[in-house]
Parts: structure tokens; sequence; C-alpha cells
């Protein structure tokens, strides 16, 4: 059986964040980003999702974690992005159609 990997402690996941925005140099690489490569995002911005869900099985290591822009990060399908859906609604992050615009990955 394999156990759920757990969040890492704050201190610990903002080292990490920095490592994955500096590797992924500030760039969101969800779909709708990728046709602005000039385009970056200040740390602070910056969503750090995990590609594998922890709840599924998914760890906290690098190559399980990529920079998303808060827009991609909500459209991406996953049910745990749920609880952003209504703020980026309400703050014009994404469309009233966001469900047209839902992404695998």
């Amino acid at each position: 059986m394999q156990m759920r990997c757990k969040r890492q402690p704050q201190e610990r996941w903002q080292i990490t964040r920095q490592r994955i925005w500096q590797r992924d140099r500030g760039k969101c690489q969800g779909p709708y980003c990728q046709d602005y490569p000039e385009w970056s995002l200040p740390l602070k911005q910056a969503h750090v999702d995990h590609i594998h869900e922890l709840s599924r099985g998914g760890r906290n290591d690098d190559v399980n974690l990529r920079i998303l822009c808060r827009r991609c990060h909500c459209l991406r399908a996953n049910h745990s992005h749920q609880g952003m859906i209504m703020g980026a609604l309400r703050d014009g992050i994404i469309p009233a159609n966001w469900r047209e615009w839902v992404w695998e990955g």
C-alpha cells in the first residue's frame, strides 16, 4: 500500500517554490500561456502545481512540480482546484464559460 504524500512544511515549501520558479524561469507551463514566451510571473503571483495530485500518489519531487499562472491553475482539470474557481470568476481571471477551457495535464 502506497502512503499518501503530505504537503511540505511552510518554510520548506517556500524554498521549493523559489527553486521551481527559477527552474521554469518564472514562465507559466500551462497551455494558455505557451504563445507568450516573453511573459513571466513574479514569484509572489506564481502558482506551483503538482502534476500528479498528492491525493493520488503524487509527490513533492521537482519533476512533479511546475509553475502555472492563476488562470491556467484554476482551469486545470483537478477536483482540488475547485475552491479557486469562484475567486477567479469574481476577479475576472477566468471567463463565465470556464468549463469550455478546462484542460487535462
